[in-house]
């Protein structure tokens, strides 16, 4: 139960959170939709989020940090699932490469590419991403919020622990504490926390 309540809150906490200038309706994007063994899949892309500003200091030696958050719901809003993956990127100085690391599904992955545009492409590309383990007929969205440096270093290891927990322990085992954690943070979060934010939702489907 209490994994229901926090996926249908979540979603609604984030759509509200972005700033007010946002608050029209978002626009939408074509998503490819994927009926996999496990569930259901999606690919998009979401490369927008990183202006050109923010493509120049990749390079800086700093980390740059995303957050993607993915909901799915209904026509009448009911949200059904929710996924999200935080990932860094990092230029190493010395041996003058990217080092990427993704978190989702687990366990981090980390990987070195030789230039930033295959950096961009290893966290803002999903190609057949597992979002949900069951979809209910009808028609559906997806509803998307990605985040460039969210401020909040406590936001980025409460991901960590949900993504950590997978869909069958947080069914069970999801404790009020970090349900807490989440909501405070979606409810306080000021306008322009993020240094750049993005979102969309898909066409309607049926899966």
């Amino acid at each position: 139960m209490w994994q229901r309540l926090t996926t249908a809150l979540l979603v609604a906490l984030f759509c509200i959170a972005i700033p007010a200038s946002a608050n029209k309706t978002p626009p939408v994007r074509r998503v490819g939709i994927h009926r996999t063994e496990s569930g259901l899949a999606i690919s998009t892309r979401f490369r927008d989020v990183f202006s050109r500003d923010i493509r120049q200091r990749l390079t800086s030696g700093l980390p740059t940090r995303l957050v993607a958050h993915v909901a799915l719901e209904d026509e009448k809003g009911r949200t059904h699932a929710y996924w999200a993956q935080s990932a860094s990127i990092v230029y190493d100085l010395w041996n003058e490469d990217f080092v990427v690391t993704l978190t989702a599904d687990r366990a981090p992955r980390t990987t070195r590419v030789p230039t930033a545009d295959q950096a961009i492409d290893r966290v803002a590309i999903l190609r057949r991403q597992p979002i949900a383990a069951n979809a209910p007929p009808g028609p559906l969205r997806l509803q998307v919020l990605v985040e460039i440096n969210p401020v909040s270093e406590e936001m980025l290891r409460n991901i960590h622990r949900w993504i950590a927990r997978g869909d069958s322990d947080a069914q069970h085992t999801l404790g009020r504490n970090f349900f807490g954690s989440f909501v405070g943070y979606l409810v306080d979060r000021r306008i322009g926390q993020a240094e750049r934010e993005v979102r969309f939702v898909s066409q309607w489907f049926t899966p």
